[in-house]
């Protein structure tokens, strides 16, 4: 029953992905700003080169991984041949990955550690392009109820040079959080600190830029009423936030269970040495997971999507 299951979650999880990699963003540069290699988990990465400037080209591909709470780095190169798409879980096989979803010729980066979380940027490195690499990312994660599909975020540059992880184009600073009553909805946020990641990339370091939130002095109720004190939360590199980082306990008491607002704003911080990279934006990931009180069918399931920049 065990390797059926396996064989099960393999097939979701390859199949989620290879569908969604029809119409996926395209650059040299893409960054997915969520991993898991949980046990049981399969998160799924699916790439193709079929940009027209490059479908003839085999490119090299470089991926780094920015993992666990210290967001770490690691890195290494694999390769694209032309016109190929390279399915395959992001964990190793000793790490309870499944490798490739199809042998075939190209080198997929695999991440060797299990129980880990983070983001991961892939970049072309052989053809001068901004149209070089298309990707998406499918997790299925029975634990938490997690199944979910997203395209890479495209930095649109040419990579085979100094812009390999530049994503300072990403000014996203403001958001509007929301919570549904936490009896139904728990919530939490996944940031994931931008800018131009360039020269910690090329040195090899961990990227150690920063962002500090905070609630602009106010949070909200479900019923409009605003309850003041300012809180902030900082993250370096990633990290998650619930609402309650960004809330005094008089706020959260008074604001209650039925869910609330809070208007946040992030600010750049420092990076810590030796990185040098710059804040620009962050990438913002609401996890909300549906509780038991609920019922069928929903309880039980995790849901994930990108919040959009308040203009």
């Amino acid at each position: 029953m065990k390797k059926t299951f396996q064989k099960t979650l393999i097939a979701a999880a390859a199949g989620v992905a290879l569908m969604s990699a029809v119409g996926t963003a395209s650059a040299n540069s893409l960054l997915f700003p969520y991993f898991t290699t949980a046990t049981g988990a399969q998160s799924v990465l699916s790439l193709s080169n079929a940009g027209t400037s490059v479908a003839a080209a085999t490119n090299a591909l470089h991926y780094v991984y920015n993992y666990g709470t210290a967001c770490t780095h690691y890195d290494a190169s694999g390769s694209l041949t032309a016109n190929d798409i390279l399915t395959h879980s992001i964990a190793a096989t000793t790490a309870g990955g499944f490798g490739k979803a199809v042998s075939d010729t190209s080198t997929p980066v695999y991440f060797p550690l299990s129980g880990q979380t983070g983001f991961l940027v892939v970049s072309t490195k052989t053809t001068a392009t901004t149209d070089g690499l298309r990707g998406s990312m499918a997790i299925v994660d029975p634990a938490t109820g997690l199944v979910v599909s997203y395209a890479g975020i495209d930095n649109a540059l040419d990579t085979t040079g100094v812009n390999e992880g530049n994503f300072a184009a990403n000014t996203d600073l403001n958001f509007v959080l929301t919570t549904l009553p936490s009896a139904l909805v728990t919530t939490s946020w996944y940031g994931v600190v931008v800018g131009n990641m360039n020269a910690d990339i090329a040195a090899g370091r961990d990227w150690k830029a920063g962002a500090s939130f905070t609630n602009n002095g106010n949070v909200y109720n479900n019923d409009e009423v605003a309850f003041s004190g300012t809180v902030t939360k900082g993250i370096t590199c990633a990290g998650p936030i619930t609402s309650t980082d960004l809330m005094t306990g008089a706020q959260a008491a008074a604001v209650g269970t039925n869910g609330g607002m809070i208007k946040t704003t992030a600010t750049a911080v420092a990076p810590a040495a030796p990185s040098t990279g710059t804040t620009t934006g962050v990438v913002l990931l609401k996890m909300q997971t549906v509780q038991a009180a609920a019922g069928a069918p929903f309880a039980g399931k995790q849901f994930l999507h990108r919040e959009q920049e308040a203009k």
